[in-house]
């Protein structure tokens, strides 16, 4: 049953004996359909159309609905070329229309189109369709005969001479593929490897696609001619290959079919056993009939050799459930008889042998390789079971077949089995002749397979040496390259290099003429300089004089003004004594309290180095003391506590402050504390931001409980409202233990930017105050 295995995969049309028009046909269907719903009445969608037909007829489950979609494309695709004058299009649309012909079996309907589509393409000098079209001509031509495998060899290298001429390498190496498979079946070895290697230099630069059919391609004619080694190695490769451009497709079948009947060969059974399995997931998935069968044999007989006799056995079990016909009835049986005779158990195995003797003179004549399978495995029966006549009988039978068909390996099988029986009968001299035979047989199939090996090594080793030279051309073209450019560039530096020596020259020369002109001027401006800043001495040296005696003048000013103000404050004094009235002698009192609160800032003036501003925390100190002092020992029951901070303030500020405070803390140490009660002032000031935040308070019997700020009209309250006003600030009183006076202004006169937003912060304080 292995031999009918063989037959699969060595009479399998490679993947790429269909005519390519582009690398479309390498998208999945539903890909290709989605691009024709979405593409315009143009080039590409005839590719599209094109692409889709040569699909339909490499599906692995093709049938009549398959060949007529594919015809329905071609169809389409070429009355849009033709409204689009698309030659390209026109001719591949007609060779597709070819294949679907050869699909049908119509030969010579298919050659007279393949005919008018080299016609056409010579008309409108269409080089390439020229070459496609030699290529559908020779499809016509049978591989059985030798002279017409010849004529299609002639025409198939037509189309390869055009295509490498035209440099069209993705269809060259398509191309080279499918004549070496002729070439291999006119056993001209060297020639179909020196294609295929070639083909797979090309294909590597084109298409992983096809690079994965060339390495099967070799894989299987290196299994067909005996070297496993090689075939294991391509396939491999091809399997690899096939990964990368993730190939789910039957060609998968093929490639692990291909692997898995080498590693038998090579009776390295576990190894089979998993690319078995793949191959029956794969045909399954596919429902292709023939492939799980093969797939199966392969592991049943991968089974049977490593003592897995069950193992075998249930997987031929499920090939009898599944649907098969005559012939693969009979391939089922055979494998039966295999496994069952590897085990010894051949009463089991006897219901097959009968079976096989009733259905073999029913089996058609035509079917050269299938009779002689069934006659392998009857004479094994017969000849394991020691029936020698019926295993002489179809040994015989087997023998007449394999040399009819000049079948190598199956008269080899013959020679030995005739060895085998003829030693049974003891006919030692006539077994002596059987087994030379064999032995002559072997060594002539292995000269084949080593002369193969060889053939394969040189032109390997030819291609490596091709390919290194390629390389060393490279490299030396690249480093030629490289230098050229190098040399180029230092040129382009060099000259580079002295334009801008040249320009850094003229800008030295020209930066030299204009620092000469600048230094010319600047001597000139510099005695003007001179001269201005002599001018400019003079005038700062008299500045200063006269703000020296501005200075001067100042401090005479405030001196003289406090000391006049003292000279009032002793006129009020002196007056006082000539005044009866109580009332009269207290205002001469408050007068003259408030002038001193004005003098101490006039002395602070005349004491310090600033005009302008007096420190606000001296002035006030000051100021307590001096309260202390005029008030004599009358109020030694009152402290005043000052919390001020150290800051400068204006003079025009100050005085109003110094006449508020004056006022304030004379009336609480008057009227605060009655009959010589203990208290305490406090008067806090402080900076908060832009304002200053005065708090004049005491522990005394505050206010009478019918006061009322509104009402009252008093030079005292009239005077804080006045000064506060002046200030630009306000005040607010609060009566409780005891008197507070709370006081806010601006630090200094706001500008007419900030008076907007001091304005808008006194009045929410003014509102707060009111509430």
């Amino acid at each position: 049953m292995k031999r009918a295995i063989l037959y699969i995969i060595l009479f399998l049309p490679a993947i790429l004996a269909h005519a390519q028009t582009s690398r479309l046909d390498e998208l999945p269907m539903p890909e290709l359909r989605k691009k024709l719903a979405a593409s315009k009445e143009d080039t590409t969608k005839v590719k599209l159309q094109l692409a889709c037909g040569h699909l339909m007829l490499l599906k692995a489950t093709k049938g009549q609905k398959d060949v007529d979609s594919a015809i329905r494309f071609s169809n389409e695709a070429e009355v849009l070329s033709r409204r689009l004058n698309y030659h390209f299009g026109i001719i591949n649309s007609l060779l597709l229309r070819v294949e679907t012909l050869y699909e049908r079996g119509d030969v010579k309907a298919g050659l007279r189109l393949a005919e008018n589509a080299l016609l056409f393409s010579r008309q409108n000098k269409n080089s390439d369709g020229e070459a496609r079209s030699y290529h559908m001509i020779s499809k016509y031509f049978s591989t059985n005969s030798p002279a017409e495998l010849r004529t299609r060899i002639w025409y198939n290298d037509k189309a390869i001479a055009i295509f490498r001429k035209n440099k069209n390498f993705h269809s060259l190496a398509d191309m080279l593929t499918v004549n070496a498979d002729m070439l291999f079946q006119a056993d001209r070895t060297t020639e179909a490897l020196r294609f295929l290697f070639e083909a797979l230099n090309l294909g590597k630069g084109v298409s992983l696609r096809t690079v994965e059919g060339i390495y099967w391609n070799i894989g299987r004619n290196s299994f067909r001619l005996g070297d496993y080694e090689n075939a294991l190695k391509y396939t491999l490769l091809a399997r690899e290959t096939a990964r990368k451009v993730n190939d789910t497709t039957t060609q998968v079948c093929v490639i692990n079919l291909t692997i898995a009947s080498s590693y038998i060969k090579k009776q390295d059974y576990f190894r089979s056993i998993p690319y078995s399995k793949e191959v029956i997931s794969t045909a399954k998935k596919y429902n292709d009939e023939g492939f799980v069968r093969a797939g199966a044999y392969q592991l049943a007989s991968a089974y049977t050799h490593t003592n897995q006799i069950s193992k075998a056995l249930a997987v031929l079990d499920e090939m009898k459930s599944r649907p098969g016909g005559f012939l693969k009835n009979i391939a089922l049986k055979i494998e039966y008889i295999n496994t069952l005779g590897y085990a010894k158990k051949f009463q089991q195995a006897k219901e097959y042998v009968n079976e096989l003797e009733s259905l073999l003179p029913k089996i058609y004549p035509e079917n050269i390789q299938q009779i002689m399978n069934v006659h392998n495995a009857l004479a094994y029966y017969y000849s394991e079971t020691g029936k020698v006549n019926q295993a002489f009988k179809h040994t015989e039978l087997h023998a007449q077949l394999a040399h009819k068909v000049n079948y190598a390996k199956g008269i080899q099988t013959a020679e030995y089995r005739y060895y085998q029986l003829v030693s049974l009968k003891g006919d030692k001299k006539s077994a002596l002749a059987h087994f030379q035979k064999e032995k002559a047989i072997k060594d002539s199939i292995d000269n084949v397979s080593k002369a193969y090996q060889i053939s394969l090594l040189h032109i390997e080793n030819a291609a490596m040496e091709r390919n290194r030279h390629i390389e060393l051309l490279t490299k030396d073209a690249l480093i030629k390259d490289i230098k050229m450019k190098r040399n180029e560039l230092i040129n382009r530096v060099t000259i580079g290099g002295i334009i801008v020596l040249l320009i850094f020259t003229a800008l030295i020369f020209s930066r030299y003429r204009l620092k000469q002109k600048s230094n010319a001027l600047l001597v000139s401006q510099k005695l003007e300089i001179d001269k201005q800043n002599a001018a400019l001495k003079h005038l700062v040296s008299y500045k200063n004089q006269l703000l020296g005696e501005k200075d001067l003048l100042l401090k005479e000013v405030n001196h003289r003004v406090k000391n006049n103000l003292q000279i009032v404050m002793n006129l009020l004094a002196s007056k006082s004594v000539y005044l009866s009235s109580e009332s009269a002698q207290q205002a001469i009192l408050d007068s003259q309290s408030r002038v001193r609160s004005i003098a101490l800032i006039h002395d602070q003036l005349y004491k310090s180095d600033n005009i302008t501003q007096i420190s606000l925390f001296l002035y006030i100190n000051e100021l307590v003391d001096s309260l202390y002092d005029f008030l004599d020992n009358d109020f030694d029951n009152i402290e005043i506590l000052c919390e001020v901070e150290d800051f400068m303030i204006d003079v025009s500020q100050a005085i109003p402050i110094g006449i508020i405070l004056n006022e304030t803390v004379t009336n609480a140490m008057k009227y605060a504390f009655p009959n010589h009660k203990k208290g305490t002032i406090t008067i806090c000031v402080k900076k908060v931001g832009m304002f200053v935040e005065v708090e004049i308070s005491d522990d005394g019997i505050g206010l009478p409980i019918n006061f009322s700020l509104p009402n009252e009209n008093t030079l005292g309250i009239n005077l804080l409202e006045g000064l506060t006003a002046q200030l630009g600030g306000l005040f607010r009183i609060k009566n409780e233990k005891g008197l507070t006076i709370f006081l806010k202004f601006p630090l200094k006169a706001p500008t007419q930017l900030e008076f907007s937003a001091l304005d808008n912060e006194l009045a929410s304080e003014q509102e707060t105050l009111e509430l």
